[in-house]
């Protein structure tokens, strides 16, 4: 049997019902590696059973190699498979940060929204990504903005170089803006974005 076929044999006992065949498949889809990654990225798109956030645990494990797969896969999927592979870039963590900082430039707006739910699945590995996060809240698109802010509300007190930039995002058009970037500055919670947010109770 070739390699082709016995990857999707290993992606069909994801869905076994017995966990320690399943656990036997993740395992061998991870030392496969990177001849695994595009039937791995195709099984995000799966409704079936918890095969996505199986596939998506694998792709994490095999890591910084999977990243350019899974952007250029990214930039054509329908929603439902997009927002399996955002969060499975979210798993990845830091590594993948460049290559989602770079497609935040993109002229798509989908495809940016998708890239900031990837810093908001990061949670704390996200920190590299604060610049581009800080620049997003600027973004066209209020969706965009707000994921940002809500990113930005995950990295906390490490988030601080933002709170001059969220205090402006504040006067947002947009009130679900308004709302993540308020939670923002709680989060992050130094003095400047108590301070704002005590303007804004009184305003």
């Amino acid at each position: 049997m070739d390699n082709e076929h016995v990857i999707a044999d290993l992606i069909d006992e994801l869905s076994d019902m017995e966990d320690d065949v399943r656990d036997a498949a993740k395992k061998e889809l991870v030392a496969i590696g990177e001849p695994a990654i595009p039937q791995l990225i195709e099984a995000l798109s799966e409704n079936l059973w918890d095969v996505p956030d199986q596939a998506a645990d694998i792709l994490a494990e095999i890591g910084a190699s999977a990243v350019p797969a899974l952007m250029e896969e990214l930039a054509i999927a329908e929603r439902h498979h997009a927002l399996s592979i955002s969060d499975t870039l979210g798993r990845i963590g830091a590594p993948a940060i460049p290559a989602l900082s770079e497609a935040l430039q993109a002229l798509d707006e989908q495809l940016r929204e998708y890239v900031v739910r990837a810093f908001c699945n990061m949670g704390s590995a996200a920190i590299g990504a604060i610049p581009v996060l800080i620049q997003a809240l600027s973004d066209p698109e209020a969706e965009v903005r707000t994921y940002s802010a809500y990113a930005l509300s995950n990295l906390e007190e490490a988030a601080a170089g933002a709170v001059p930039a969220l205090i402006i995002a504040l006067e947002d058009d947009s009130e679900r803006v308004q709302y993540h970037v308020a939670y923002a500055l709680e989060k992050i919670g130094t003095p400047e974005a108590k301070q704002a947010l005590v303007a804004l109770s009184q305003a």
